[in-house]
């Protein structure tokens, strides 16, 4: 028989049932941790293996709970020039009489929004020094579908919502915006904003990160030579870790 001291309870001290140690806990946990920490636990885990420990959650929440936590990462290895760092839109035109502010990085899902609550946890935390801030933008298809001609309707949705997107360092677009992607990625390619997407062709068509699944675990690639015409530095750290990061030509892809 196992000595007391080996026995642990399953209530706490009020007497209640413990709830039992959700995947999610420890991501959190990591993410208070630091960068190393939780890398290691996002290559290592296994989507299923994470559905299982947290039977609440459904295998799409779970999914994008890790693409959250990997998108939090790429902001952390990722270098916007200075212009891009200072805008903040909510100030423009007006004398921000306190030059310590530092405006916040702010991600954009574009899109019917896959990830629910998966930001929450990352919300208190810092980047560069500044305060996270995630905004939802409405679909491309949304305007299209109730319009006549498609150009004047693509011209208008993009001049309603370039305050918002001109405000981003990082826009995901959703599965929802597939057809538009061209669209989407035509209007930023000037701009130094951090592309990332999971559909497929999502690199082809030069956005700058995508998610893909190997193995029932998430990886990523990374076309370094949009990111450098788009004035980002990606971390040498950052590229390591692609599954395959693509240059100007296919010839010279490297992992």
């Amino acid at each position: 028989m196992p000595s007391r001291r080996c026995l642990k309870s399953d209530r706490n001290s009020e007497g209640k049932r413990k709830q039992p140690f959700s995947a999610f806990c420890r991501l959190n946990r990591l993410l208070r941790m630091g960068s190393l920490s939780l890398w290691l636990f996002l290559f290592c885990a296994d989507l299923s293996g994470l559905c299982a420990a947290d039977s609440a959650k459904s295998s799409e929440e779970v999914e994008y709970q890790v693409k959250a936590a990997f998108i939090y990462n790429f902001m952390k290895f990722t270098e916007w020039p200075k212009e891009a760092m200072d805008h903040d839109t909510e100030k423009e035109g007006a004398e921000n009489e306190n030059s310590e502010l530092k405006p916040p990085m702010v991600i954009g899902v574009v899109g019917d929004n896959p990830f629910e609550k998966a930001f929450e946890p990352l919300l208190d935390k810092k980047i560069k020094d500044r305060d996270l801030k995630v905004v939802l933008i409405p679909g491309l298809g949304d305007s299209l579908k109730k319009a006549p001609d498609r150009s004047q309707a693509v011209e208008r949705y993009f001049k309603d919502n370039e305050p918002t997107l001109r405000a981003c360092h990082v826009l995901f677009y959703c599965n929802s915006e597939k057809n538009y992607l061209a669209e989407h990625l035509r209007k930023v390619k000037e701009t130094s904003v951090l592309t990332v997407g999971d559909m497929e062709n999502f690199i082809e068509q030069n956005g700058i990160i995508s998610f893909v699944k190997e193995n029932n675990k998430i990886r990523f690639e990374i076309r370094l030579n949009q990111a450098e015409k788009q004035h980002l530095k990606i971390s040498s750290q950052l590229l390591k870790l692609a599954r395959r990061v693509i240059q100007e030509k296919e010839s010279n892809d490297s992992r």
